[in-house]
Formats: structure tokens, sequence, C-alpha cells
């Protein structure tokens, strides 16, 4: 048998081989499932090849494998398959420093991924996601996440992830925190203020203070922020100059910590498009203290604001809607939060003025005394496309009235109004009318493409 067969990377799919390669000549990597073993090949074909000893090349290439960590060869190798040969079987546990250094692809990286987090789902990857960030992401993470609070060294442990991952991290998704030791005094978890300042090319925080499991460390209040956490925190978000995403979850929140937080986004993240404070119990008390911490000019760029579930009223909602008209706004949430039907109204008046796309008011303790101004919404405004009202009690009368000018709005797409006393058959109706309107939205769509393509064609 000929040994000199090329080495095909798994990055390409089984039906490509079989349509462009005969198995005899091309060996497939066995990674991810995809080997020569899920392909039918003549029992002779298979015994031959066991038979065979390898050739020359093939015993340099594995002794290139074997002593790598000494003589870590890759860009030497001038074939690409000599190449493939090396990816497909170099050990994933050697020094992470030693693999980064040398290694960019993407195939290595996705099997890297793989073998270290094999119950883990991969993680969602665009064309602009290489999988060496995927991977020294999840790295990052799982580092914060099981450090106990006494091993945190920032000139020692810290610095050293930070030497080798931090240039490949945009995005950073840490679900919880370890508790600090019961004999400690304060519950104070791991500082991330060094963390977060040399991460320069952040663009998406998600972070929860919580605890996931009690352990041997729980004790009441380690879920919470203490002084120092926050103050940690602040210092270093002030820092993460291109954060674009930011979502803090599942954590309570003072109103003084909130201060300091609304101060650190405004000095720090000038380029904020979306922030999240979900199930934080913020309170009244908390927006008004995060607002009264921004200026006029604060949070230009931001067109998502999500507080679901964080126990705001109807003040805190008022509140909401004297600030929120000089921020640009795409989508605002406020799910679960009792705002009742006069907060609904003063967040109503405030969409008038506001670009809005998406609005959430589910579960708000909503009522009909809310009709007028809705229906006034409804038929004024000019690009709102998603509303959800569901779990409120509207009632039929809401919707009678809904029903007579659904008509005039030639915009909105989405409308939930789900558990809100509506019949089912009104419903369906409602939904008829909006299927209209991405119809037509589509027809013209498709109109302007090809008027735009007429004009191109007789400038030429």
């Amino acid at each position: 048998m000929d040994f000199t067969y090329c080495e095909f990377p798994s990055t390409v799919s089984i039906d490509t081989f079989k349509a462009y390669f005969n198995p005899t000549d091309v060996k497939l990597p066995k990674v991810g499932g995809k080997s020569l073993d899920t392909i039918q090949i003549p029992s002779d074909v298979l015994e031959g090849q066991a038979n065979q000893a390898k050739s020359l090349r093939h015993l340099v290439l594995d002794a290139i494998v074997e002593n790598w960590s000494e003589l870590p060869l890759y860009r030497q190798l001038g074939r690409r398959e000599d190449r493939n040969y090396l990816l497909s079987h170099l050990d994933t546990q050697l020094p992470l420093q030693l693999l980064s250094t040398h290694i960019r692809e993407d195939f290595f990286w996705q099997r890297c991924y793989s073998q270290r987090w094999r119950s883990a789902p991969l993680q969602a990857r665009g064309r602009e996601r290489p999988w060496i960030n995927i991977y020294m992401e999840r790295h990052v993470q799982e580092f914060i996440e099981s450090m106990p609070t006494a091993d945190y060294e920032q000139e020692g442990n810290v610095q050293v992830v930070l030497d080798i991952c931090a240039a490949y991290i945009n995005q950073l998704d840490i679900s919880f925190l370890q508790p600090a030791p019961p004999t400690t005094d304060a519950n104070d978890h791991i500082p991330l203020d060094y963390l977060l300042s040399n991460l320069p090319d952040l663009r998406q925080l998600r972070l929860s203070y919580s605890t996931k499991t009690a352990g041997c460390n729980y004790q009441m209040g380690c879920n919470q922020l203490t002084v120092r956490d926050i103050l940690h925190l602040s210092k270093g978000l002030s820092q993460c100059h291109e954060l674009r995403k930011f979502c803090l979850h599942n954590t309570k929140l003072m109103p003084y910590q909130l201060r300091f937080l609304a101060h650190s986004l405004d000095k720090g993240c000038h380029h904020l498009t979306e922030m999240s404070l979900l199930h934080c119990a913020v309170g009244d008390a908390g927006i008004r203290c995060f607002l009264e911490t921004c200026s006029r000019e604060s949070f230009g760029t931001l067109t998502v604001l999500d507080l679901t579930n964080n126990k705001i009223t109807e003040e805190g909602a008022y509140i909401l809607s004297r600030t929120l008209r000089h921020v640009p706004l795409n989508q605002l949430v406020l799910r679960l939060n009792p705002i009742q039907s006069d907060g609904a109204a003063a967040i109503f008046n405030t969409l008038q003025v506001m670009p809005i796309k998406e609005l959430d008011l589910g579960t708000c303790g909503i009522s009909e005394t809310i009709t007028k101004l809705f229906m006034m919404l409804i038929c004024q405004h000019t690009t709102l496309l998603d509303i959800d009202l569901s779990n409120n009690s509207l009632g039929e009368d809401f919707g009678k009235h809904l029903m007579k000018i659904i008509s005039c709005n030639k915009v909105l797409e989405k409308l939930d109004l789900r558990n809100t006393g509506l019949s089912l058959d009104m419903r369906r109706k409602f939904q008829e009318f909006l299927i209209k309107n991405v119809e037509r939205k589509k027809h013209e769509a498709l109109k302007q493409k090809q008027r735009d393509k007429f004009k191109a064609m007789m400038q030429l």
C-alpha cells in the first residue's frame, strides 16, 4: 500500500470527503466521530492498511509529535498535509502557552475545546470568532469561577493567565464566584479590578456574584456584593473602554452600589450598547441612585436596556421615563416589575419621542385603565415592531378597542397578548393583521431592491 496519502482535516464534512476523495487514498483524522470507520471500506483494504509498515515520512512526523514540547515545529513544515497530520495527533494537554504561541488553526482549537469540555455544548461561533478565542474565554471563565478567595495572587497565578489569554478575550461569562471561607469576617469575593483592567479587547461581559452550590464555605450573605466587591468591580469596568454589552444578573444590588456602577460605566464604557440588570432587586431607590449619578449625555450609545425582575414600581417607572427620552433605546424590557398602570402610562408617554422598536411589559400588573394610552401609542408610533403585554389583566374591552384601531398601524409585527383576558379568537385576528404587515414589508423591500437594481443598470 502507498503511504503517501494526504491527511484530510476533519473540518470538512464526510459528504465532501466522499464526493471528492477515494477513502483508500486519503486519511481522515479520528476527531469528533469522523473517521474512516464511518465509511464502508473493503475488508481486504483495511487488512492491508493494518499490516503495512509506516512510511519514513510518517515515522518522522510521529517523532515530531512525541517531542513537540521540546522542539515545537509547525510553521517549519512546508506541506499542508504534514501540518494536518500534526494538528490531528498533537497532544491537547500540552502547556497552553506553548500551544497558543505556535498554533492558531481553528481545527486544532476546536479539537482542544471538545476534548477538554466533552459534556459542554460547543459555543456559538461566527465567522469572526476564531476557536482559539472561544477556548481562551472558557479557560479564563473556569479559572475565575473555580478560584477560592484565599488563592488569589495578582502578581502570581492571575498574571500568568493574563499573559497567555488576555489578547484573545472578547467575551466573558462568569456565572458564579466562590464564596469567602467562613472563618473570614467579610463575604468578599475575588477582586475583578485587575482582571478586567487587563482585558483590552473585552466587548461582552456577563457576570453574577451568586453561588451555585452550598459547599463547605457557604454562609449567609455570600451571594451579595460587599463594599470591597463593588469598588473592585467599578474600578475594573472603568478600564473596559471597548465594552459593548454588560449584564449583571442574580446579584442583589444596594442603592449606593448602583452609584458606583453608574459612575464606572459612564466614565469608562463609552461604546456601551446593551446593559442588563436581571433579578438584582434594584428597586425604586436603586433606579433613582443610578440615574442621579448619570448626566444628560450619559449612555448616548445605549440601545438595549433590560431591567427584568427588579422590584420597580410606578415610582421607579416614572423616574425612568424622565431619563429615557434622552437615550436612543431600541429595546426596553421591564418584565416582572410591578409598575402597574400608572408606571406603564409614564413609559407610554416617553415612548412617543423615542425610536424604540421592542417593548416588553409582561407581568407588570397592568390593568384595562391603560387602554386609551395604549391605543394612542398604537396609532401614533412609527417604529415599534414588537410589544409584549402578556400576563396582564387587560380584559375583553381592551381587545375590542384594539380591534377597531389595529388596522391603522402598518409597522407592528409582533404583539403578545397571552393571559390577558382576551379570547383566543380575538388574538388570532390580531395575528392575521400582523402577518399582513410583515408580508407587505417584504413586498415593499423586494420592489425597492428591484428599483435599485434597475437604477444601477441604467447608470451603466
